[in-house]
């Protein structure tokens, strides 16, 4: 995930629990209010008929109810349950037809209101003297208006909240667009730097913030990149032409050294050996300038477009000039039916190279057995398997094979520098491709090369 949409779920996932927060205590308090409210209401009417029944004259009785529907109402459900004193038979009555706990109805009469809540329904316990009597007013009515109002911000405070939570993630994502506009610049400019522009540098502004300190560090590393790059170019370029001159010298002279007929057989030997020698050399020292060509000298290389068909056919026939005895085969028959899945982007010259020294590879460390080659494609992959039967790579040598000058320990028979293998890694990965490699020791080897599609 992007940082900056990291950002802005973080952002959100703030804001969101901070909205709702305040919408459940705004709910709880909300809840509260209106339950209190009702309650006061209830105890109002209640009350009001506990003074009722216990006003003797009938003319005043009257009163207390028409006040009461008056002014008040009734509230829906309503219902009064008057107790006298020391009615027990009444009070029974009373519990049996309502089962609250028994502290609401010991309750009573402690100079205050006794409320209980049960469902949607509540209920009110007074204690009520009057003109020296007393009675005991259970009222029980139910809120239809108040949870109504309930229900209705439940859902205004949900839908808010998911209103919320989209506005919030919304300009999240555009205030920490604009925080890294600046940074998607810098990696605009960083992908267009390759090889073959390293003198191309970022875009900096005199801002004096982390992101142009960023620009400034990154410039730096360039221009110490440019150094380092140039001074190896220089030395490859100079070193390929100056290790051959002497090296032929030192051939030829062995050369004509060996065409001498009064020669003794020591010195024939020795000039034998000093021959053998330089060609080694020669060898070994065109391969390490190769290796390291392709480390970093990306500006003299020309990339074209190329199907890797046509390459491993035109690998087979470099192979055959070097080993004819072989018996590499190449299979078709998985070849896409898109042609242009088999294209990919890249130097002829140095994935002919890289191809042909694993083909190479495999015909003589399996001792010119069957060396099958075969071309496929997935999605994002050109795929060239190339499946030898020969001696194998131990397990725990395996992660080495692509290590300059590294061999495996099973190859003391094979001549060999331990460059082929490392100097193709090097070919694919320039090529932004990669390699897998599966072995068994005296079962064969097995190189996947992948290469991205053009």
């Amino acid at each position: 995930m992007k940082i900056q949409n990291k950002i802005a779920l973080l952002f959100t996932i703030l804001s969101g629990g901070i909205i709702l927060a305040l919408s459940v205590m705004l709910y709880f308090f909300a809840t509260e209010s209106i339950s209190e409210s009702f309650f006061h209401r209830l105890e109002v009417r209640s009350d009001i008929v506990g003074h009722a029944a216990l006003e003797e004259n009938r003319s005043r009785t009257s009163i207390y109810y028409a006040i009461k529907e008056k002014h008040l109402g009734d509230l829906p459900f309503e219902k009064h349950r008057v107790i006298w004193d020391k009615d027990t038979l009444r009070i029974k009555t009373v519990q049996a037809q309502l089962p609250m706990p028994a502290s609401f109805y010991t309750s009573i009469g402690l100079h205050r209101p006794v409320r209980f809540s049960k469902g949607d329904t509540s209920y009110v316990g007074l204690e009520i003297r009057h003109l020296g009597r007393m009675a005991v007013v259970i009222s029980s009515a139910v809120d239809l208006f108040g949870q109504e109002e309930i229900d209705y911000l439940q859902k205004l405070l949900v839908v808010g909240f998911l209103i919320s939570l989209a506005l919030v993630f919304t300009s999240g994502k555009l205030f920490s667009g604009q925080i890294f506009k600046p940074v998607r610049q810098i990696i605009r400019n960083v992908n267009g730097i390759s090889a073959h522009n390293l003198n191309q540098r970022l875009t900096v502004k005199d801002t004096n913030d982390d992101i142009s300190n960023l620009a400034k560090t990154f410039n730096d590393m360039l221009d110490r990149l440019e150094i380092t790059f140039e001074i190896q170019n220089n030395f490859v370029s100079n070193a390929s032409h100056e290790f051959k001159t002497p090296l032929t010298v030192i051939s030829g002279e062995a050369q004509l050294g060996l065409s001498a007929p009064e020669l003794s057989e020591a010195a024939r030997q020795s000039f034998t050996t000093i021959y053998k020698e330089s060609e080694r050399l020669e060898h070994l020292t065109n391969s390490m300038l190769s290796l390291a060509q392709t480390g970093f000298d990306g500006k003299k290389e020309q990339w074209t477009q190329l199907r890797i068909d046509e390459l491993i056919i035109a690998v087979k026939e470099a192979v055959n000039k070097i080993m004819p005895s072989n018996q590499v085969e190449i299979d078709f028959n998985l070849l896409p039916e898109d042609e242009e899945r088999l294209v990919v982007s890249g130097n002829e010259a140095l994935l002919k190279a890289a191809f042909t020294n694993i083909v190479l590879n495999s015909c003589k460390y399996s001792d010119n057995k069957p060396v099958l080659i075969s071309i496929r494609a997935d999605r994002a992959h050109v795929i060239v398997d190339i499946l030898d039967q020969g001696i194998g790579i131990p397990d725990r040598e395996i992660a080495q094979i692509f290590v300059p000058f590294f061999r495996a320990s099973n190859t003391g028979k094979y001549k060999g520098y331990g460059i082929g293998l490392p100097l193709a890694h090097n070919i694919i990965r320039m090529h932004k491709g990669s390699v897998n490699v599966e072995s068994q020791v005296d079962k064969g080897t097995r190189f996947v090369t992948f290469l991205p599609v053009a």
